[in-house]
């Protein structure tokens, strides 16, 4: 059954959320997982624009909300670009869209390493000015395309399920995604299920980036879990790579020791950009009729028992020649 707010669940993918910028209209950044907020692993990401961070979500108690690091400020007199979100299942897209919105324009020389919000979100942001954070939730959710482009990468499924008839089954956790950036040097958080932005801390630009305010926010976030906990997922806005490494690549004047390195870095990024477009692909079509249909036609051609028996030969083959090689049967 699907949700009554029109609004689909967000899979907490990088391929899904870049996608969903690029379809949004957005150039020059793609979204990617970040393991680690240690110096190497961020090194090989940088520049780094945004965090989205994903948490099981709490309804925080009172004192809980006392208790907050960080001061809820107005977004109005602080000039963050800051949407609610007014509808359930909208808060990955919303998180993305606090982030984007927020992160300034960059023109470059080399135009496709240039970040470009794109003409509707650029209207979107422009015509936003100066409205309540509640406001740009309703101005969101009440546009069809970022609705269309949101529930484009829904698992399809040709079952309805009413929740209705499972009164006694136990209700799933729910989870819930925010941004962290830097917006006029001082480190925000954002969360459409909050009233206003969080202001963290100021950043000291002289001795580091942003990314080291971040790392202390999300670490401490991360420490009021249980230990070992996975009840969280976090991933990064970046420049998109792909651009600049075949620039450079390309350059005459990069010798030729870095172009090994950077050939191996294109390749590992056109190959997890290969993967998400096929991922993607897969995730906005049901291949459950084509499966049901090739089921069928095996059937009424009376080729469904050789199909299975030919299976069964091959997977006995494969065992016998894994014990041959002293290997476990899996």
């Amino acid at each position: 059954m699907e949700d009554p707010s029109g609004w689909s669940l967000t899979e907490s993918d990088p391929q899904v959320f870049t996608q969903l910028l690029r379809d949004l209209g957005v150039k020059g950044l793609q979204v990617d997982d970040l393991y680690s907020l240690d110096e190497a692993t961020l090194s090989t990401l940088k520049p780094i624009h945004a965090l989205i961070f994903l948490f099981k979500y709490v309804e925080p108690s009172a004192s809980e909300s006392e208790g907050t690091s960080g001061v809820e400020v107005d977004p109005l007199d602080t000039g963050v670009w800051f949407a609610n979100q007014v509808i359930n299942n909208s808060c990955g897209t919303v998180a993305a869209l606090n982030a984007v919105m927020n992160i300034p324009t960059q023109e470059s020389q080399h135009s496709e390493e240039s970040i470009e919000l794109g003409e509707e979100l650029g209207n979107l942001r422009e015509f936003g000015a100066g409205m309540e954070s509640l406001d740009l939730g309703h101005l969101i959710s009440s546009s069809p395309h970022i609705r269309e482009v949101h529930n484009s990468f829904s698992k399809s499924s040709p079952f309805s399920m009413d929740p209705s008839a499972f009164p006694e089954r136990e209700k799933e956790d729910a989870y819930h995604f925010i941004a962290y950036l830097p917006i006029n040097g001082i480190l925000y958080e954002l969360d459409g299920l909050r009233r206003n932005p969080i202001m963290h801390s100021p950043i000291d630009e002289e001795n580091g980036d942003w990314l080291n305010n971040a790392r202390e926010t999300v670490e401490g976030r991360i420490a009021t879990y249980p230990p070992g906990s996975l009840m969280f997922n976090l991933l990064c806005i970046r420049s998109s790579p792909l651009p600049r490494l075949q620039r450079l690549l390309n350059d005459p004047s990069t010798n030729q020791t870095e172009k090994y390195q950077i050939q191996d870095q294109l390749e590992h990024e056109l190959s997890k950009s290969n993967r998400g477009k096929l991922e993607n692909t897969l995730r906005r079509n049901n291949l459950l009729p084509v499966v049901f249909q090739l089921f069928k036609g095996l059937g009424e051609s009376g080729l469904a028992g050789k199909a299975v028996e030919g299976a069964r030969a091959k997977r006995k083959e494969r065992r016998e020649k894994r014990l041959a090689k002293g290997e476990e049967d899996d």
